[in-house]
């Protein structure tokens, strides 16, 4: 009985999933960074404010930008056809991931308390090979999601594949060490050798 009246109010508000969704996924891929792949966690422990950031970031403002951009991708592209997935898998690619990204750095920066030069340093720094990396990944994802997908369950199907680029990102975000994505070296080994 419980169930069945959590699963009605679910689909009366559908954002709320996927805002309890991401209120997880978000400062669980936190910890795993935290625990697994950050050096200095065995000596300090786990930055709990620094989890708190990502459960705010993600259930407030992650998860309703996911679900209501997902919604709008439906609605410009709504047949089930080959032209119509190659549209949302492109748009999702070219419209959304530089925002999503772009708002990750900002608002956590933000929630960090960075200054506007220090906010601005990191996007430079961390965005175009995090979103090369992520053209790569999501491009998949994107058109699975689109083509098997129910529509109601695609925020909480981006959230659970994005657990493991969610650790990734954590990773990037508290990484004083550069990333260089793959596919950027690939294209500037090509422009180099071209120019040349």
């Amino acid at each position: 009985m419980a169930f069945s009246k959590l699963f009605s109010l679910a689909r009366r508000y559908p954002l709320v999933p996927s805002m309890m969704t991401y209120s997880v996924l978000y400062p669980s891929a936190n910890v795993v960074q935290q625990v697994y792949f950050r050096e200095k966690t065995k000596q300090t422990g786990i930055d709990w404010k620094e989890v708190s950031r990502f459960l705010i970031y993600g259930g407030l403002f992650h998860a309703p930008l996911v679900f209501n951009w997902l919604r709008l991708a439906a609605r410009l592209f709504p047949k089930d056809t080959l032209k119509h997935l190659a549209a949302k898998v492109a748009m999702d690619q070219t419209m959304f991931a530089p925002v999503a990204l772009s708002a990750f750095y900002v608002g956590l920066s933000v929630l960090e308390g960075k200054d506007q030069e220090g906010i601005y340093r990191e996007w430079r720094d961390k965005f175009p090979n995090t979103w090369a990396t992520g053209v790569c990944i999501w491009t998949f994802l994107t058109a699975f999601n689109f083509k098997f997908v129910p529509s109601r369950l695609r925020t909480v199907y981006v959230g659970v594949c994005g657990f493991f680029w969610f650790t990734f990102l954590a990773y990037l975000k508290s990484s004083a060490t550069p990333w260089q994505s793959p596919v950027l070296r690939l294209v500037n080994h090509v422009y180099s050798k071209t120019a040349s």
